[in-house]
Formats: structure tokens, C-alpha cells, sequence
């Protein structure tokens, strides 16, 4: 082998992101030839391993890690016989620190494949030692959240117990609650289905999150077999730079750039002459440049190689997104490093969606803890005067037990309705009605309140061919954002237009308003409005539901508004007979 490629090979083995040794097939021995940087580097490793024996150094210190080396001895063993790859039972390690203060806990999925001679007999071994430790701790805090939901569940059959033992005295009452616990148990079934959909997803995040790390460890190791390949070509090198998706670029020991691909200057926006030599740092966020220089400065010190760093780069536009950034150092014959290859993969979309999940959980949990945690002291003052009730506190005891069932009703609908439309369970049953009985059903409730007046114009008359109980959602969702969002407004105007073979419905406040910026994301999943400085309550799904309702119809949904003037959410739907969009 040429010494530069001998220098290509060194570097691509010590560059691996997994842990690497080679082993003599010398049987029960195990005699260490090799190891990688990453390998050397890991915890526990001393400096003069090669040409000693495996076992002799790594010793179990407790039953449990006997146990996991016998493991990993047995797999050696099976790979020499064998004369086939194994790949180990996940092993699990609890390493006391050196004071014995603390254990930390590790988890690792080795494999072993065997390297024959000439002579078809197993020479050496490689072994090949993945650390999937916050795989695990992520699977671990998943099993958590599935205990805590059975914690709701015996909670909420706490609280069935509850309604059952109310006397004679209150059964008109008792019935009441008993029947909206029968509903509250079936809700939680599909809420607990609902979970389980969050915590696939979950799951699918992170595999996704690893399979993104494995491409670009594949096109890392890509870029190393087209950088052997083209070693005596400047030309050639750059034009494998310019076949991969990823920005990559050059830069010297002193961090001074001096090459970039095309991919660079296309997300950038830059020249060469604006990004070469320190021109760099302009694109990387300023919250992540200090990191960002500190770990290339480590990893030429040697503290750490390998890896990868997540920071921000800014578009030619001006925005900035999330990238996973890795440098691999380029060495020359005499082992020292000549420049280094910088690679940066876009993974936005993954942060914004692991930061939309972990919000959306945090929302759920708060936004279903209130009204539980009233119902539950509702119901247990009832229960302590069930044998002597007061006529003052009974009524007002009862109120505020149904409003927090309507709050945990809605609550627990917007979920499953969430679900059915990524499942696409939601289907139409279509009838024909007219719109003005529709409103008028919604809105009689609300005026029989007194709080405020509501007024329904246009052609009332006209009629709609839709799903009414699902045109009902969207206008019950219009009208209490309107009583919501806009308290002080006393008239809530509706109206009911026809043309074109459209139906136009309009729900108008003289609230508030709504800043204009926030207007394009109303209908986004999970937003919520801060209304004053006052943020709402709910999930932030209603309107994202009803625009989604309203789609399906083969109809459109908006909004029109201006601070100090008030709000008008609208949506238009066919009057015909169209084609059923389920």
C-alpha cells in the first residue's frame, strides 16, 4: 500500500464515529492490535493497550458486569468458530466514578466481524462498539410518560368511586355526574389511544434523528473515499465537493477557509471573496459561534475527535436554520494534519418538530391538569355534604363540576379530531340543511346567557348540502373565540351570503382585534393568540380543525382584522351537490 494511501486509510479508521478494535483471533487471549481515536479516547481506556491481551486489561468490577463480559468473551469466541459476523444482546454497563460519589449508567450494541487469511482461517477480529445510551434514556422517559398516564387513569377512576357513593339525597345530581364519568372513562380510552399515537410518533422522531445521523456518517464517509481518490487531482477533488447535497468546505489549521462547494454559495447567498480566509464566521449565528470555535480548537488539541456540533447558519434571506456540522482532519505522509473538511447537513425541520412536540406535551398536560384538578375538588366537597346539603353551595358545586367537564370534553374532542385527521378518519355525511337553523342553534345558548347579543343577517333562507354536525364545529368555534377573545364586545354580528353557488358565513366582533403579523398562522396547528398580553386557553387545534373541516368541503377559510376594530372569521362552502371529499 502507497504511504498516502496508507495516510487516507489511518485517517478514515480513526475518523469512524463508533469505537473500533482490532483483535488477534488468538482464543481465549485476545491480543489488542489496533484501536481508533475514538476508541483510545473513551473512558476507562489506558494508554498502552496495543499487543496486550483484551481480558487482562478490561476486568469486571461487579456481578453485573461479569456477567456483560462474559457477553462480549462468548461473541469473540462464536465469531472465530463460527467464521460469521455477530452482533451482541444490547450490554449494559454501571461504572462508579473514581470516588465512588455517583454510577454512571451506559448502554452499548457491539458487533464483531472476523477477518480470514489467505488460508480461509480467522485471523483477526473487528469489533465495533456503538454507545446507544440516549437511545435508551429516550425509551426509558417514553416508559415514564406511559406510567403517568396510568396515573391519570386511576386518578380519574378515583374520582368515579367518588360520584357512585353520593346518597339519595342529591340522585337527580348523582345521575348527572355519573353519566358524564361513564363519558369521561370512554374519552380517556381515546385519549390513551391518542397517547400511544404521540409516543409513535415520538419514536419515529428519534428513528428518524438516528437514520439522519447514519447518512451523514455514509456521505462523511463518501467524502473520505472521493478525497483518496482524488488525491493527486486539485480539480478532481473539488469536483466531488460539488456532487454532494451537503455545504462543505476547506480550511486550514488556523480556521482560514479555502475552498467551498457550490452548495455553500447557493444556501449563503455569498461569494468567494465574501466567505473565504474568516468571512465564515459572518454566516454562523452569534449565540453559536463561540461553541463552534471551541470545539474545532479541541479537536485540533486532541481533547475530542470526531462528532458533530449543531449550530446555525444564516440564508442568503436572512433566516437561520439548524445544521449538523462535522470536521475531519486531512493528513499528509508524516501523520500531521494538512487541512481540515467541514461538512454541514440541514436538520431544521427536525428541531422545529422536536421543539413542537415537547411544547405540545407541556400544553396538553397543563391545559388537562386545571379542569381535573377542580372537577376532583368538586366532587369531594359534594361528597362531604352529601348527608347534609347546602342549598347556597350545591347549585354553584354543580356548575362548576360541569364546566370543568365541558372544558376536559373539549379538551379530549380537539385530541381526537387531531388524530382522525392525520389518520384520515374523518369522513363527511352530508345532508341538506338550511345555514340561518344551524346559527341560530349555536348561538341561542350564548344569548340566553345575557353577556352578549348576538344578531344573525343575510339570506337566511339559502341552504347548505354538508356535514352539519361538522359545519356546527367550525361555527361554535368562530363564535366562542369571538365571546372569548373579545369579552367586551356585547354584539356578535353573523352573516349569511350567497353567490356564485357559494355559501359565505361570517362571524364579526368589535374586539380587540389582531396584530397583523400574527393573522397568517391562525389557522397553523398548535398556535395559540395572545390576546393583551393574556395567553388563551386550549390546545391552539380549534381553528386548524375547522380549517381542515372546511377543506374537505371543497371550501375556503379566513380572517380579517385590524386593532381596535375588531375580528371577522369567515369560510365559504358549495350549495350544490359536489363530490363527496372524504
Amino acid at each position: 500500500m502507497a504511504p498516502e494511501q496508507a495516510a487516507m486509510f489511518e485517517a478514515i479508521f480513526n475518523q469512524f464515529p463508533s469505537p473500533v478494535t482490532i483483535l488477534k483471533a488468538n482464543i481465549p487471549r485476545f491480543t489488542i492490535i489496533a484501536m481508533n481515536d475514538e476508541r483510545r479516547s473513551a473512558p476507562g481506556t489506558p494508554a498502552d493497550v496495543i499487543g496486550r491481551d483484551a481480558f487482562d486489561i478490561y476486568k469486571p468490577w461487579d456481578k453485573a458486569s461479569e456477567l456483560q463480559f462474559s457477553m462480549l468473551k462468548d461473541g469473540l469466541i462464536e465469531a472465530v468458530r463460527e467464521k460469521k459476523q455477530v452482533k451482541l444482546p444490547l450490554l449494559y454497563f454501571e461504572v462508579p466514578s473514581a470516588g465512588g460519589t455517583k454510577v454512571e449508567r451506559a448502554w452499548v450494541q457491539s458487533e464483531i466481524a472476523p477477518v480470514l487469511d489467505a488460508a480461509g482461517k480467522v485471523a483477526y477480529l473487528v469489533s465495533i462498539a456503538r454507545n446507544v445510551t440516549e437511545l435508551e434514556l429516550n425509551r426509558l422517559a417514553l416508559a415514564e410518560l406511559r406510567e403517568k398516564e396510568l396515573f391519570l387513569k386511576n386518578e380519574l377512576s378515583t374520582l368515579n368511586e367518588i360520584l357512585k357513593s353520593t346518597n339519595d339525597e342529591l340522585l337527580t345530581v348523582n345521575e348527572e355526574l355519573s353519566c358524564t364519568n361513564e363519558e369521561l372513562a370512554a374519552s380517556n380510552e381515546e385519549l390513551a389511544a391518542t397517547n400511544d399515537q404521540l409516543l409513535t410518533a415520538n419514536e419515529q422522531l428519534i428513528q428518524s434523528r438516528l437514520s439522519l445521523e447514519g447518512l451523514n456518517v455514509e456521505l462523511e464517509e463518501r467524502v473520505l473515499k472521493r478525497t483518496k481518490a482524488s488525491a493527486e487531482s486539485e480539480h478532481r477533488f473539488r469536483t466531488m465537493f460539488e456532487t454532494i447535497s451537503q455545504m462543505a468546505w476547506s480550511v486550514t489549521n488556523n480556521a482560514e477557509a479555502t475552498f467551498f462547494n457550490k452548495s455553500w454559495y447557493d444556501f449563503t447567498g455569498l461569494d468567494y471573496d465574501a466567505s473565504k480566509l474568516f468571512g465564515w464566521k459572518d454566516v454562523i449565528h452569534p449565540d453559536d459561534l463561540p461553541a463552534s470555535v471551541n470545539k474545532f480548537r479541541d479537536m485540533q488539541a486532541g481533547i475530542t475527535m470526531g462528532g458533530g456540533i449543531e449550530n446555525r447558519f444564516k440564508r442568503f434571506d436572512g433566516q437561520y436554520r439548524w445544521h449538523l456540522t462535522r470536521m475531519l482532519p486531512i493528513k499528509n505522509e508524516d501523520g500531521g494534519i494538512e487541512m481540515w473538511i467541514g461538512t454541514a447537513t440541514e436538520i431544521h425541520e427536525l428541531k422545529e418538530l422536536q421543539q413542537q412536540k415537547d411544547d405540545f406535551i407541556s400544553i396538553a398536560s397543563h391545559e388537562l391538569k386545571t379542569p381535573v384538578t377542580t372537577l376532583k375538588a368538586s366532587l369531594q366537597l359534594l361528597d362531604r355534604m352529601k348527608d347534609n346539603p347546602s342549598r347556597e353551595a350545591l347549585p354553584k358545586l354543580i356548575v362548576q363540576s360541569r364546566r370543568s367537564m365541558q372544558k376536559i370534553s373539549t379538551l379530549i374532542d380537539d385530541l381526537l379530531n387531531i388524530g382522525r385527521l392525520e389518520q384520515k378518519e374523518i369522513y363527511l355525511n352530508k345532508t341538506r340543511f338550511i345555514a340561518s337553523e344551524l346559527l341560530n342553534a349555536v348561538c341561542n345558548p350564548i344569548s340566553l346567557a345575557g353577556k352578549h347579543r348576538i344578531h344573525i343577517h343575510g339570506n337566511k333562507e339559502v341552504q347548505i348540502y354538508a356535514d352539519e354536525h361538522q359545519i356546527d364545529q367550525v361555527v361554535t368555534n368562530f363564535v366562542s373565540n369571538a365571546v372569548k377573545y373579545a369579552a367586551n364586545s356585547e354584539e356578535i354580528i353573523l352573516l349569511i351570503e350567497e353567490a356564485d353557488k357559494m355559501v359565505k358565513v361570517s362571524v364579526k366582533d368589535s374586539g380587540p382585534g389582531i396584530p397583523k403579523e400574527k393573522i397568517p398562522f391562525l389557522f397553523d396547528r398548535y398556535y395559540r393568540v395572545d390576546a393583551k398580553g393574556h395567553q388563551g386557553s386550549g390546545l391552539g387545534l380549534g381553528l386548524f380543525i375547522s380549517a381542515e373541516i372546511i377543506k374537505r368541503h371543497g371550501g375556503q377559510i379566513g380572517v380579517e382584522s385590524e386593532l381596535g376594530k375588531g375580528s371577522k372569521f369567515w369560510f365559504t362552502i358549495p350549495t350544490g351537490t359536489p363530490v363527496n371529499h372524504t
